[in-house]
């Protein structure tokens, strides 16, 4: 159920995603990682799987980033026959989990399969 401002818990769909888009070795992504149980989520209101995310920073130290608001993982969409299909980033603003978009060039989504089995090799 939706909290204050359509914000609720992750989805198992955006909690896989998340924790597959930050699972490089690098300090700023194991930061990101731990914000992970702290997160919420809301629709983004586009017609694909894009979210925003909003997390409880009062007990997390903010993960060391150069920037404001900016990308801090990405991977390519693959559709089910293996194919290039989009992107999909991950974006935090001043060290904390802000957006996951996902931008679909074909517009097909992802049908049936999870968003995290749609992720091809990250990159940071």
């Amino acid at each position: 159920m939706a909290g204050p401002a359509g914000w609720e818990p992750l989805s198992e769909d955006v909690r896989r995603t998340l924790e597959l888009l930050l699972d490089g070795p690098s300090a700023l992504h194991r930061r990101l990682r731990a914000q992970i149980p702290n997160a919420q989520m809301r629709d983004s209101g586009c017609s694909c799987p894009c979210v925003y995310l909003r997390v409880a920073t009062e007990a997390l130290e903010a993960a060391p980033t150069a920037r404001g608001l900016g990308p801090v993982a990405s991977a390519p969409l693959l559709a089910a026959d293996g194919g290039y299909d989009g992107e999909a980033t991950l974006f935090a603003y001043d060290g904390v989990l802000e957006d996951l978009q996902f931008c679909d060039w074909e517009d097909h989504g992802p049908g049936p399969r999870p968003l995290w089995e749609w992720l091809g090799p990250r990159r940071a």
